[in-house]
């Protein structure tokens, strides 16, 4: 069973996506106190921020467009990590997925495919982009960020 989702947990929910944010895909996270192997796989990785006021339009926009170097530079791979839990969340996509859903014909997704991967992972099913998705959720109720 789920807490009550008040202020406070959706607080401790965004401060805790901040820290993990600055700790591993800020721009001197490869050089902070981290294990060789994760120092190297950040410096290999590639972070990015989008601000949108239709962030699943922008986001499914630039994933297209990294495919399209990917193809002309035939390098990297475009990992897509998503958060599944919309318990707290600040931002409802409720209206944004149906703009897509008719963007895309009628592209009607099950309900059990969006309690799977949440929203963000269901615009890339609707949109039918094929990418490796990565999606995750928090589980417990530490407050340890290691």
């Amino acid at each position: 069973m789920y807490g009550n989702a008040t202020t406070q947990t959706r607080l401790h929910s965004e401060t805790a996506d901040g820290i993990s944010w600055a700790r591993y895909a800020a721009p001197s996270a490869a050089e902070q106190s981290h294990t060789q192997p994760l120092s190297d796989a950040l410096l290999r990785a590639t972070f990015e921020e989008l601000a949108s006021p239709t962030p699943l339009h922008a986001t499914l926009q630039r994933v297209r467009l990294m495919q399209q170097q990917q193809q002309q530079q035939r390098s990297s791979v475009i990992i897509v990590v998503v958060g599944r839990s919309r318990r707290m969340a600040v931002e409802d996509h409720h209206a944004e997925l149906r703009a897509l859903e008719t963007e895309y014909g009628g592209a009607s997704v099950r309900a059990d495919v969006r309690k799977t991967v949440g929203d963000v992972g269901t615009a890339f099913v609707m949109a039918g982009i094929d990418t490796n998705l990565l999606v995750m959720q928090a589980s417990g109720t530490g407050t340890q960020l290691d």
